[in-house]
């Protein structure tokens, strides 16, 4: 029971021991890291993006995520038609036991 006490009393103490070096900034991580130098300034990163946006001709390397924009050969009305038609027909699935 003693050993309990003793070891809660020291918990405490050293959490009451490491709370001001928080609170007085003395822990300071962000000092460990070193601060980012860019080469370009704000404003021509922030044109550079416009420009992209604008052409949309970003293009898509080997190792990126992203997708290139798929053509359809179909025009929006015949997938839509298309898929009133699977609906009619009962080929469509719904709700979660349908899988």
């Amino acid at each position: 029971m003693t050993r309990n006490i003793i070891s809660a009393a020291l918990i405490a103490a050293a959490a009451f021991a490491a709370a001001p070096s928080f609170a007085a900034g003395e822990a300071d991580y962000n000092a460990q890291f070193p601060a980012a130098v860019s080469q370009r300034s704000r404003a021509e990163v922030t044109a550079e993006a416009n420009k992209a946006a604008r052409d949309a001709a970003v293009s898509v390397d080997a190792k990126s995520r992203v997708l290139p924009e798929v053509k359809s050969a179909l025009t929006r009305t015949e997938v839509r038609q298309a898929a009133v038609t699977a609906n009619r027909a009962g080929q469509l699935h719904t709700g979660e036991l349908s899988f």
